[in-house]
C-alpha cells in the first residue's frame, strides 16, 4: 500500500470514528452500564528529543513539505500534533489551517474543540481556529513555551 493510500485510509478511518462518536446510538449494554469509547490516541513517547521524533515521523505519516512538518512539531512534548494534524486535515481543514490548530497540541483537544464549535456556533473558521488551537488553550507561545 503506498503511503499516499495509507493516509487516504488512515483519514478516512478517523472520520469514520468521529462520526460514530458523534451519531447517537442504541446500545445493547445493560441499563447504567458506560460503555467504552473507542479513541484515537496519540503516541506518547519517552525519547530525548521528542520534537526531533514528531518531525521525523510527520515527514514518514503525512504529506507535509519540510518546513510545514517543522512548523508543527516544533515544541512538541509528543506525536500529539500529528494525530491532532491527520484528523483536521481529513476533509475539515486546508494543511496550513491544520498545522495552525494542532500545533503544541497535547491531545486531540484542539480539533474536538474544533469540531464542536463548527457545530454548534455561528463563529467564522478563523475565530475558530484563534480560540480552539493548542497555543491558545494552553495559553503558550508558536513555540509552545508557557506565555506567564
Amino acid at each position: 500500500m503506498s503511503t499516499r493510500s495509507a493516509l487516504s485510509w488512515a483519514a478516512l478511518v478517523a472520520s469514520l470514528a468521529a462520526c460514530e462518536r458523534d451519531a447517537p446510538t442504541i446500545s445493547k449494554e445493560p441499563r447504567g452500564a458506560r460503555p467504552q469509547a473507542a479513541a484515537l490516541v496519540p503516541v506518547q513517547t519517552e525519547e530525548e528529543f521528542p520534537a526531533l521524533g514528531c518531525y521525523e515521523r510527520a515527514r514518514d505519516r503525512t504529506l507535509l513539505a519540510q518546513n510545514d512538518a517543522y512548523l508543527l512539531c516544533l515544541g512538541a512534548t509528543s506525536d500529539a500534533p500529528i494525530a491532532c494534524y491527520e484528523r483536521a486535515s481529513a476533509g475539515l481543514l486546508l494543511s496550513a489551517q491544520a498545522i495552525e490548530l494542532c500545533r503544541c497540541a497535547e491531545s486531540l483537544a484542539p480539533i474536538d474543540c474544533y469540531e464542536r464549535a463548527a457545530r454548534q456556533t455561528a463563529l467564522m473558521q478563523a475565530d475558530i481556529l484563534a480560540l480552539c488551537s493548542a497555543t491558545a488553550m494552553q495559553r503558550l507561545y508558536p513555540n509552545c513555551t508557557p506565555i506567564r
